[in-house]
């Protein structure tokens, strides 16, 4: 009788932890999760013993593991192209992102600086020792027309430097399963994962 309220118990945290990831897993992760499922639900309650849970807990942590792993070198491009190849491993195509990523932003500040009138300009201010009411009033002077040119860079930069951390997400992505594949990163066992933690998991080896 215990053992049937274990097998029970275990088969209803299988289930709300699929729930709760249903929404941001991908396919991989629900096909897992999907599978050993159906092998629970396939077995008598009386049959499964607790080895048999442990094997198909082991699969589905392992399986949020890999999740994760992708969805961390995915964030981490986006928010800085390059970061995801570095951190999975593609050294070269983490440097070439990342000097891309460095020339759209110092194109875009450049170029919105050189477009600004020449009465805002360093050429014609001081910005270290002119009051703050000469510097006031000299942006003051200008319409926002005259800001329009320079406005217009920041958002073409801001629009390419997107371009480039999706680009860079996905070669991450790409490059995190390559790595799943191949076996360059293993992961083990972890069974935090069923408290929901958002730190647990990710324990893997190179």
């Amino acid at each position: 009788m215990k053992r049937t309220w274990f097998v029970i118990a275990a088969i209803a945290a299988f289930a709300a932890c699929a729930g709760a990831q249903q929404a941001l897993s991908p396919a991989g992760m629900q096909a897992e999760l999907g599978a050993a499922l159906q092998e629970m639900s396939a077995s008598q309650l009386g049959t499964l013993t607790v080895g048999d849970l442990t094997r198909l807990a082991a699969r589905i942590s392992i399986a949020e593991q890999q999740r994760r792993y992708i969805q961390r070198a995915r964030t981490a491009s986006w928010h800085l192209p390059g970061a995801g190849q570095l951190m999975t491993g593609d050294t070269l195509g983490g440097s070439l992102f990342l000097a891309g990523d460095a020339a759209v932003i110092a194109g875009t500040l450049i170029g919105a600086y050189l477009l600004l009138p020449s009465s805002v300009q360093f050429s014609s201010l001081d910005y270290f020792n002119d009051p703050i009411s000469t510097i006031r009033s000299r942006w003051e002077s200008n319409s926002i027309l005259n800001y329009l040119p320079s406005c217009g860079i920041l958002l073409g930069g801001m629009i390419v430097k997107h371009i480039l951390g999706y680009f860079s997400a996905e070669e991450a992505v790409k490059r995190a399963r390559q790595n799943i594949a191949e076996g360059t990163v293993t992961f083990t066992p972890n069974f935090e994962f069923l408290e929901g933690r958002p730190e647990a998991g990710l324990r893997m080896r190179y």
